[in-house]
């Protein structure tokens, strides 16, 4: 009878140990049911970076689109600027066709009939070049400006208001777009100086 009641009932250790198992059991699904809920993950590190990153790839884009810009700028500016050269290349050796209807024109003669048709040759030469921005520099009676006039002479002057004065020209000048492309050989009036007094003859006993 003893042993049946042993095999049925196990020993009081066994009972012990069964209890606190049960018990550990209990208390963790009590903790489960109505304990603390888990934590979600932090993401605020990865977002403060993902936000670094992005205003990165902005500013690189931003640049990327200024320059892009400038470079389209400079490029215009550049192909006006060969343009504008090669057209000032241009003109300018034409010139000295002009300079040579334009003597043809001074020196005149008798026939008139040859003087009328160089005559329009120049004038046809002019207006094709107005076409290209050219104009002519005639500074007869202007101030002289170093930029625009190249002095070949001066001319002594006894009026003062043709001091520092274009007085006549010797070969035309031409500017371009507003840029002298070849300056105008001028004659540049310069005023007398006062001559001394010749001393008497009674200041020098």
């Amino acid at each position: 009878m003893d042993e049946e009641k042993k095999q049925a009932g196990g020993t009081p250790q066994e009972e012990a140990s069964q209890e606190g198992a049960g018990g550990t059991d209990a208390q963790e699904a009590s903790a489960q049911a109505g304990g603390e809920e888990p934590k979600a993950p932090d993401f605020s590190e990865e977002l403060t970076r993902l936000q670094a990153e992005r205003d990165q790839f902005r500013e690189l884009a931003a640049r990327a689109q200024a320059d892009g810009i400038n470079y389209r700028n400079w490029a215009e500016k550049e192909f006006k600027r060969l343009k504008a050269q090669g057209s000032e290349r241009a003109v300018t050796a034409l010139l000295p066709v002009l300079d040579n209807l334009e003597r043809a024109l001074e020196a005149g003669g008798d026939g008139q009939g040859i003087c009328q048709g160089v005559r329009m040759v120049r004038d046809q030469f002019l207006s094709a070049l107005e076409t290209l921005g050219v104009t002519v520099i005639d500074p007869t009676g202007q101030e002289f400006s170093p930029l625009l006039h190249h002095a070949v002479a001066l001319v002594e002057t006894d009026d003062p208001a043709q001091d520092g004065q274009v007085i006549d020209v010797f070969r035309k000048g031409y500017s371009m777009n507003g840029t002298a492309i070849r300056p105008a050989q001028v004659r540049v009036g310069r005023l007398k100086e006062p001559t001394a007094p010749a001393p008497e003859a009674g200041a020098q006993e």
